[in-house]
């Protein structure tokens, strides 16, 4: 536990900028049929803009409307993944962009 502790301390820019960018992915995924409660044009532009991480969502959402259960999980994994991608790019970045300490 304390090892995963540590690794997402380290690593909250990834963990916020995969939430924020999965979870408007997934709040428009949950209200993209005409009878959502929030339902309207917005949904269509941010999907777009979440395309990569709600694309299969967006399919079984298409194919059954009713059960958003499916959706949620389908997210949740894409908000995992997403985040160990983040993880990736941005250790890459740091050791290609390391700063040296001058004394």
């Amino acid at each position: 536990m304390k090892k995963l502790r540590l690794f997402l301390k380290y690593r909250k820019i990834e963990l916020i900028s995969a939430a924020v960018y999965v979870g408007a992915g997934t709040l428009a995924i949950c209200n993209v049929a005409g009878s959502d409660l929030l339902y309207g044009d917005w949904v269509i532009y941010t999907i777009l803009i979440t395309y990569p991480v709600t694309f299969i969502s967006f399919i079984y959402r298409f194919a059954e409307v009713d059960y958003l259960i499916p959706v949620l999980t389908i997210q949740l994994i894409m908000f995992v993944l997403t985040f160990l991608f983040l993880c990736v790019i941005f250790s890459l970045f740091r050791s290609i962009f390391k700063v040296k300490k001058t004394n």
